[in-house]
């Protein structure tokens, strides 16, 4: 199935608004789910309740417990399950919620600052461009990938409860608050396809118009005033909520697994990654000529017909589970093999009758999670925070998980860097400042909230909108 969006598809951090939602939504409370059965690290399997698929609810982030790395894995795979069910108009229920500039009620990003993980002033090519690196990943066909963020309702009810749409009230804001339990934000990956991979059933697909590119005073860019209609298909989703007892969030990305090779443990630079073709690499492709950003470089060229790209971008991924490859015993926290266990679990379960799974959701079973990451210890959030290692000041692990988490389609470039490898590198409760070319913006404290990008960027869009209102009218 095709569903149909007619918005043009934006890049980068984009979050929900404070607008009236429909049923679709789920209540702002979720129901009572039944009780889990006991998680285990040595057995961490599918929940019974998740079958059938359509029954599939909303994890509670109330009832959550904490005993086992299981059951943070558990929740985002329940999480992912949740977010894929059929909103009743045909599309998955994500692709329903708001983006932040709906909290602002904006229409055009363009006018707007980059989102706070790029450097650097307005850049072209935004919706195209990853976090942190200004990375765009170019497909075999020369295509690059969109990406697009979302927020649920329990989001946008704090957003407004507390009025941060006004930058002027997060400036009184409570920086040791937290976000709500069951507040949580998505991320998604998408490449372009062809009707028949559209049809093929075997990716999540949707229908949706594109922004085209042009070469304009020798930079490859944006043109808002021209758009495609393209077939969509989903490659990387990165999901991210809070449960009691984990303020910073739960973590964890799911990839399509047609996407790229795992890279074998002690790999060289001419070590060829696998000798298969997949959706981002071509077999035989060494490993030398993997992740290659050519965004900044003068190599990328667009042909504009075509709306094509080159070169095309061979994507390797770097950490197995998000995590060294010779990692596999349950004592340290990386816990790969319960990433495993639940993996098999669940795409087990999705393949059994007992899950009723629509003939329309057969693509599920091609997604998988990668990993997740959270805090060790329960309740660990303060302000100011720069989670810039896995350890506190004390020198005792903080994080777990996924340690090296990334997404082969969402952080392709970032995979090895040590300051970017794994999501709370980028998010965390620092300070922040405006990116270069707007000093005039007033820095964000630092403050429990900064664990969202989407927060943050509402927070400096919202003093722009202002200044440029107050110029406007001073010329009037």
């Amino acid at each position: 199935m095709t569903p149909s969006i007619t918005r043009p598809l934006l890049a980068g951090l984009m979050l929900c608004s404070a607008c009236v939602f429909a049923d679709e939504y789920g209540p702002t409370t979720p129901p009572t789910n039944q009780p889990m059965p006991a998680a285990s690290d040595s057995l961490c399997v599918a929940q019974d309740n998740w079958a059938p698929f359509e029954a599939v609810q909303m994890p509670d982030g109330n009832q959550f417990s904490s005993d086992t790395s299981c059951d943070f894995h558990r929740w985002s795979w329940q999480m992912f399950l949740w977010l894929m069910q059929d909103d009743g108009k045909g599309e998955p229920r994500f692709l329903g919620f708001d983006s932040p500039y709906d909290l602002l009620g904006i229409d055009n990003r363009e006018s707007l600052l980059p989102r706070l993980s790029k450097q650097g002033g307005a850049r072209s090519m935004d919706e195209y461009l990853q976090a942190g690196t200004e990375g765009i990943l170019v497909g075999k066909d020369g295509k690059p990938v969109y990406y697009s963020q979302y927020i649920n309702r329990e989001f946008v009810d704090f957003i407004n409860e507390h009025e941060l749409t006004d930058f002027e009230k997060v400036q009184a804001f409570d920086p040791n608050t937290s976000f709500d339990i069951n507040v949580a934000e998505f991320k998604a990956a998408w490449k372009i396809v062809d009707k028949a991979t559209a049809d093929s059933g075997e990716f999540l697909i949707t229908r949706q118009s594109v922004f085209k590119l042009v070469n304009r005073n020798g930079k490859i860019v944006v043109d808002v005033n021209q758009s495609s209609e393209e077939y969509l298909a989903l490659v990387g989703f990165h999901i991210a909520g809070v449960v009691e007892g984990h303020p910073e969030m739960i973590w964890a990305t799911f990839e399509h697994k047609d996407n790229a090779p795992d890279v074998p443990t002690n790999v060289q630079p001419d070590t060829v990654v696998s000798d298969k073709d997949w959706t981002f690499y071509t077999a035989n492709t060494p490993y030398s000529q993997c992740n290659i950003n050519y965004a900044s470089s003068p190599q990328l060229t667009l042909d504009e017909a075509s709306q094509t790209l080159s070169p095309t971008t061979e994507v390797c991924r770097r950490f197995a589970w998000g995590n060294n490859a010779n990692q596999m015993t349950y004592a340290v926290p990386t816990n790969i093999q319960v990433v495993q266990q639940l993996n098999d679990s669940t795409l087990s379960l999705l393949d059994q009758s007992k899950a009723q799974l629509p003939a329309d959701r057969n693509w599920l079973k091609n997604y998988f999670e990668v990993s997740a990451i959270w805090f060790r210890r329960n309740d660990g959030l303060e302000p100011n925070m720069t989670l810039a290692t896995d350890f506190d000041d004390n020198g005792k692990q903080l994080l777990i998980g996924g340690l090296h988490l990334s997404n082969s389609t969402i952080e392709t470039f970032t995979q090895t860097q040590s300051t970017m490898d794994n999501c709370f590198r980028c998010h965390n409760t620092s300070q922040r400042f405006p990116p270069s070319g707007a000093e005039n913006l007033a820095p964000l404290k630092g403050m429990n909230l900064n664990i969202s990008h989407a927060f943050m960027n509402i927070y400096f869009w919202d003093q722009e909108m202002k200044l440029k209102a107050q110029s406007a009218a001073a010329k009037q």
